[in-house]
C-alpha cells in the first residue's frame, strides 16, 4: 500500500488522519509539525504522498515546503487547511498540489482525495516519461534529418551538375551552389522561388512542359537546353508519395558544351582523315602502277638487251672469232665480249646464253620464279592470268630441256650463276 506522510502542528488533526488512513488500509509514514521538518523528513523517508497543512509555525509555511518537495523530490502533496481564502488557494495552485481538503473533513473525503492524487501523479509521471521518450525520439530524428540533410547537401554540392528539387509548380525547394551559379542568383534567394523566373522565356516554357509530362506519366525525362554558349543535358526524375502521386521533381543539369565541341572536332578530323586516306590510297595505287610499269620496262629492256645480244651481236662476235685475227684484235674482241656480258645481270645473261629463243616475257617469268614468287603473285605482278603463267612455265621447261622431268623449275633456275 502507499505510504502517507502527515505534516500538521495540530495533534488532534494528526491523530484523526492516522485513524482515517489506517481504516482505509494505507501505510502511515513519519509525521512533522513544520515546513522545515516536512522537507527534512520527506528527504529521509521518501513517502508516496504527503498530507500538508498550510499554516504552521516556522520560517516557511506548508505551501513553500510543498514547492521545494515537488521541485527536489517530486512527491505529490494534498493541502490540509481550515482557511478557504482565495489567497491560499492561488498559492496552493503554484505549488502544483494534487488536492485541497478543508477542515473539518470526513474519512471518505481523505481516502478519495488520496486515490485521486495518486492516480493523477502516476498519470503525470507516465506523461512525463512519454514526453521524455518523445523528446528523445524527436531529438534522434532531428539529428538523423540533420545528418541526412548535411550528407545530401555535401553530395549535391560535390557534383559539377546543377541539382534542384522542385514542387509541381516549379518552385525551388532546395538546390546546390552550381544551380545558383547557372541561374546567376544567391542560393538563399532562389529557395522558395519559381525556377521559371530565372530562365530565358523559351527555356522556361520548355521546362514547364517537361514538368507537366513527368507529372502525367510518372516517368523520368531526358532533354537538352541551350543557354547562350552552354549546352545542358538535363534529367528530370519524379518523386512520388505513398499513393504514387508525383509531389516533387529532381532535376539534374550537366554542362556538355565541351563534349559537344570535342565531338564536332573529332567528326571534322575524321572527315579530314578519310579525305587524306583516300588521297593516299589513290597516290599509292598510282605509285604501284608506276612501279609495276617501271619493272615491266626494266624487265623488257633487259630481255631486249639479251635478245639483241643473242641475235644481233653475238653471231658477229662468233664470226669474228672464226676469222684470222692478230693478237691485238683478239684481245680487243675478248674485251668487247666481256663488257657486253657485264651489261646484263648474271642470271639473265646466263639463261639468255643457254636459251637464245626465250621471249622477253618468258625471261621475266623465269626471273620471278627464281625469286620464289608463286603463280598467283607472278600473274598479279605481270597483270596476266594464272593460266598464262602456267603456259609460260610449260614453255620454259620445254626450252630449258626439263620437260616431263622431276626437276623443280625454281631449283633449276637457281643453279644458273
Amino acid at each position: 500500500m502507499p505510504k502517507i506522510m502527515i505534516v500538521d502542528d495540530d495533534v488532534i488533526t494528526v491523530t484523526e488522519l492516522i485513524e482515517a488512513l489506517r481504516s482505509s488500509g494505507y501505510e502511515i509514514g513519519e509525521t512533522a509539525d513544520s515546513g522545515e521538518g516536512a522537507i527534512k523528513m520527506a528527504k529521509k523517508t521518501r513517502p508516496d504522498l504527503i498530507l500538508m497543512d498550510i499554516v504552521m509555525p516556522g520560517k516557511i509555511d506548508g505551501i513553500e515546503a510543498a514547492k521545494k518537495i515537488r521541485d527536489e523530490l517530486n512527491i505529490p502533496v494534498i493541502f490540509l487547511t481550515g482557511y478557504s481564502e482565495e489567497e491560499y488557494i492561488e498559492r496552493a495552485k503554484s505549488a502544483r498540489s494534487f488536492g485541497y481538503l478543508l477542515k473539518p473533513f470526513v474519512d471518505a473525503q481523505v481516502s478519495s482525495a488520496i486515490e485521486i492524487a495518486l492516480f493523477n501523479f502516476e498519470l503525470e509521471k507516465s506523461l512525463a516519461e512519454a514526453h521524455g521518450e518523445l523528446e528523445k525520439i524527436v531529438a534522434e530524428r532531428t539529428a538523423d534529418l540533420e545528418k541526412t540533410y548535411n550528407q545530401m547537401s555535401a553530395l549535391i554540392n560535390a557534383s559539377s551538375d546543377a541539382a534542384q528539387l522542385l514542387d509541381p509548380k516549379g518552385n525551388i525547394i532546395t538546390a546546390n551552389q552550381m544551380t545558383a551559379k547557372r541561374l546567376k542568383a544567391p542560393l538563399d534567394e532562389l529557395l522558395g522561388k519559381c525556377v521559371y523566373d530565372y530562365l530565358p522565356p523559351e527555356i522556361a516554357k520548355k521546362r514547364e512542359g517537361k514538368i507537366a509530362q513527368v507529372i502525367k506519366t510518372g516517368k523520368p525525362s531526358r532533354f537538352e537546353d541551350r543557354m547562350g554558349k552552354l549546352v545542358l543535358q538535363n534529367t528530370m526524375y519524379p518523386v512520388v508519395n505513398a499513393k504514387g502521386k508525383v509531389v516533387q521533381l529532381a532535376v539534374y543539369s550537366r554542362d556538355v558544351s565541351l563534349e559537344k565541341k570535342n565531338i564536332a572536332n573529332i567528326k571534322k578530323r575524321e572527315k579530314e582523315l578519310k579525305y587524306r586516306t583516300r588521297s593516299l590510297e589513290e597516290a599509292n595505287t598510282a605509285f604501284s602502277i608506276l612501279l609495276r610499269r617501271r619493272e615491266e620496262d626494266r624487265t623488257h629492256f633487259e630481255s631486249s638487251v639479251v635478245s639483241n645480244m643473242s641475235t644481233l651481236v653475238k653471231p658477229y662476235i662468233e664470226k669474228l672469232k672464226n676469222t684470222p685475227l692478230d693478237a691485238i684484235q683478239t684481245n680487243h674482241l675478248h674485251v668487247i665480249e666481256t663488257n657486253l656480258e657485264q651489261i646484263v645481270s648474271p642470271f639473265v645473261r646466263d639463261i639468255g646464253s643457254r636459251v637464245l629463243e626465250l621471249t622477253p616475257m618468258e625471261i621475266r617469268v623465269a626471273t620471278l620464279v627464281k625469286e620464289g614468287k608463286s603463280n598467283i603473285e607472278i600473274a598479279e605482278k605481270l597483270s596476266v592470268s594464272k593460266n598464262t603463267i602456267l603456259t609460260h612455265r610449260f614453255n620454259l621447261r620445254r626450252k630449258l630441256g626439263i620437260k616431263n622431268k622431276k626437276i623443280n623449275l625454281r631449283a633449276y633456275l637457281l643453279s644458273f650463276h
